[in-house]
């Protein structure tokens, strides 16, 4: 029973270590803060694939960037900001 407490601790004190690390990183700008697709489709509510197919193709979606320098769609980010600022002006349809 104590070795299962142990390793409890053990597992919660990790798990605190990385949060504090989390935390104690500095806050970057939300326009200089690049997204991927995952973090996209997150803020929007949105599964990847959906976001893929049905938003971040749209013309008045903001232009996303290619940071890996190839055209391996994996490293095509968007500025947070601009994510944001097109989500909030977009018509809500219900």
């Amino acid at each position: 029973m104590n070795s299962d407490i142990n390793k409890i601790d053990a597992s919660l004190a990790e798990k605190l270590e990385q949060l504090i690390q989390t935390l104690s990183k500095p806050k970057v700008a939300d326009n200089k803060t690049l997204w991927g697709s995952d973090e996209c489709a997150a803020y929007l509510g949105l599964s990847k694939k959906k976001f893929m197919g049905d938003v971040a193709c749209k013309r008045t979606f903001p232009q996303a960037r290619n940071v890996g320098g190839s055209e391996n769609r994996t490293n095509w980010r968007w500025v947070a900001s601009d994510v944001m600022s097109w989500a909030l002006a977009q018509k809500m349809t219900h």
